[in-house]
């Protein structure tokens, strides 16, 4: 059972005077960072719900110390819903990939008001309050730009290649706007999977030990491939000071150049409430003081999700409803001078000599009866797809 940290009242000097943390039911749904020492099960929830197909995604992630250190662990085993609150429909979602997802087909429809729903094995409840979507603010023109020091990696201690998307959009003056965006890359893929001191049989890699010999064995894509990659850092933007105003060249998602294959990055943008923004707000700050959204939740962040059966316990994250625009742009990156980040070693296939005795590879014994597999299909994951994405030039 997780440990609970209970509520209190923290005050700050110089900026910071007094968070209250007092979950949405009693009144307050503002992000706040609590102060704690790392304790084990704690829950984060990191959870979207869009009316473009694809967007909606949950995880669910639960604290424990290792030597010392917080980290957070995907739970495989919950029941996740999506619920309309003015219909009653659920939308029940699937563990794939560290990720809770709707069925393909899922998009929530403008104005539609929906709260998601989190049920763990030993019968604790997590829900949010519900969220309304607003209207989609269209996006006029995309853009990207080359940069060979697109951003600085403290990991690294060196600056990273890359594109920076900027876009045009005309900002709608009838009320305030706040805007979220994330993207999702594609590029094409020749290798489909990789076996470490192993052999792919049946979509898996499977043990096969061979005395003194470190290897990996490759396996080509059978058909057109892309890799997905999504974005590490936060964009967000609020038109406190260009309400109604034609906004130009606004920098939305940093592009790394992980590698010189061609790309398409497919952009999103989210119309999200006041609550959703300066919750995003919080987490940006936490998130760019921290190495980027693949590293784990440093501090609390408590937002709109809640334990429907204990008011005393904090639940980190938030439940995000957003009407999605979405654009691609096609980008040619085979002239950029500067070397990939991702190093690319040599191909290695399948052989005679990780399959059988070498003997029976060089002609010394009956040859080898063993088939050799060099190739595999392209899987439809969130990190791999088949589906050639819009706006692709070959």
């Amino acid at each position: 059972m997780p440990k609970f940290i209970k509520k209190k009242c923290f005050c700050y000097w110089r900026g910071l005077l007094c968070y209250s943390l007092i979950i949405f039911h009693m009144g307050c749904v503002d992000p706040v960072e609590p102060i704690f020492e790392n304790e084990e099960g704690l829950i984060y929830v990191d959870a979207f719900l869009s009316t473009t197909l694809g967007s909606s995604f949950v995880t669910v992630s639960e604290s424990v110390l290792d030597f010392d250190r917080l980290r957070f662990n995907f739970l495989n085993d919950a029941e996740v819903k999506y619920r309309n609150v003015e219909t009653n429909l659920e939308v029940s979602l699937i563990s794939q990939e560290n990720t809770y997802v709707p069925p393909s087909d899922f998009a929530a429809e403008e104005g539609s008001v929906w709260e998601l729903s989190i049920f763990l094995p030993d019968g604790t409840e997590y829900r949010s309050s519900p969220e309304r979507i607003s209207e989609p603010v269209a996006i006029a023109d995309i853009r990207a730009t080359y940069n060979p020091e697109l951003i600085f990696r403290d990991s690294k201690d060196e600056f990273l290649p890359g594109h920076f998307i900027s876009i045009d959009l005309e900002d709608p003056a009838d009320k305030d706007n706040y805007y979220f965006w994330r993207f999702t890359s594609f590029e094409s893929l020749m290798i489909c999977k990789s076996c470490t001191n192993g052999i792919l049989r049946n979509g898996e890699c499977q043990e096969n030990a061979v005395f003194g010999l470190d290897y990996t064995a490759d396996y080509l894509c059978e058909q057109d491939c892309w890799q997905k990659r999504y974005n590490e850092n936060i964009k967000i933007f609020s038109d406190e000071f260009t309400n109604g105003l034609q906004i130009t060249a606004l920098p939305v998602a940093d592009v790394l150049l992980y590698s010189k294959e061609n790309i398409v990055v497919e952009l999103q943008q989210f119309s999200l409430s006041p609550e959703a923004y300066e919750y995003y707000k919080v987490l940006k700050d936490i998130v760019d003081n921290n190495g980027g959204l693949n590293a784990p939740p440093p501090a609390a962040l408590v937002g709109n999700m809640f334990n429907a059966q204990d008011d005393n316990e904090f639940v980190l994250g938030r439940f995000t409803a957003a009407a999605t625009t979405t654009i691609s742009i096609f980008i040619d990156r085979e002239d950029i001078e500067e070397p990939p980040i991702e190093v690319t070693r040599p191909l290695e296939l399948e052989s005679c000599f990780i399959l059988c005795d070498p003997a029976q590879c060089t002609g010394e014994a009956p040859p080898c009866s063993v088939p050799i597999v060099t190739s595999t299909s392209c899987s439809e994951t969130r990190f791999m797809t088949a589906i050639e994405p819009d706006a692709w030039e070959e």
